[in-house]
């Protein structure tokens, strides 16, 4: 493909520009970027409520798009990142704008969605991100292209191994299971889906509302219904009264 034959061909300088720093600008996308990012973000997080054991902390936490620090460029220097979904096994303090290897350790799971600026290095397991994230420790490393315009497969996916990344391939439904925190991704059309161990679906942004908007009607039918009940039975008893009298 255009993209991977990009990265075969080009010339790794030896100056500490590649990977370059991630920046508030460079990680913005696509309004379909920023969707899909937000819906990974929600479905991960909404899972973790699920699973989550009574009086216990929560057992995983995404956040997105904030600096993660730490990482190394494959000369040494320091490489400043922002993924665009990380998770932590662990709350996450919501006032926080950074996290370091060093304080937070590595993130259990990093998602990156492609864009045509960022894709060559999110796919470099070589020199761009998929080997600082290897170098830092990070278990799974899943890239998302909802266009199918970078990658044909729409997920490409690696588990760390021995400090190096390995193919993470789908199950037998499409989906990437992870072994880091219950949950499958998966690429419906455009539009990622997170799914719990038991086959869920998490709702998608917007979705939510228009579930609450329908367990609302649904409660009022049920009000209405239980009104209607009770005036009926009012009624029956005033006739049963009027007869016996």
């Amino acid at each position: 493909m255009a993209i991977e034959t990009q990265i075969q061909e080009r010339l790794i300088p030896s100056a500490d520009s590649w990977p370059p720093d991630d920046t508030e600008e460079s990680v913005l996308g696509i309004d379909l970027h920023q969707e899909t990012i937000t819906n990974t973000r929600v479905g991960i997080n909404g899972a973790a409520l699920l699973y989550r054991v009574p009086e216990q902390p929560l057992p995983w936490r995404a956040t997105s798009q904030l600096v993660l620090l730490g990482c190394k460029r494959p000369n040494g220097t320091a490489y400043r990142t922002m993924p665009d979904v990380f998770v932590f096994p662990r709350p996450i303090d919501p006032f926080r704008g950074s996290f370091s290897l060093k304080v937070d350790g590595p993130p259990l799971l990093i998602i990156e969605v492609l864009s045509e600026s960022t894709a060559a290095v999110d796919l470099d397991l070589k020199a761009g991100k998929g080997y600082s994230y290897a170098r830092a420790g990070v278990s799974e490393y899943l890239t998302l292209d909802p266009t199918g315009g970078m990658l044909d497969e729409g997920i490409r996916a690696w588990r760390l191994q021995d400090g190096i990344y390995q193919p993470w391939e789908a199950d037998g439904q499409g989906r990437w299971q992870s072994k880091q925190i219950s949950v499958a991704i998966a690429l419906e059309g455009m539009a990622v889906a997170i799914y719990t161990q038991d086959g869920r679906r998490m709702l998608r942004e917007g979705e939510a509302e228009v579930e609450r908007a329908r367990e609302r009607q649904l409660r009022e039918q049920a009000e209405q219904g239980r009104e209607q009940a009770e005036a009926e039975v009012v009624r029956l008893r005033r006739l049963l009264e009027e007869r016996r009298q």
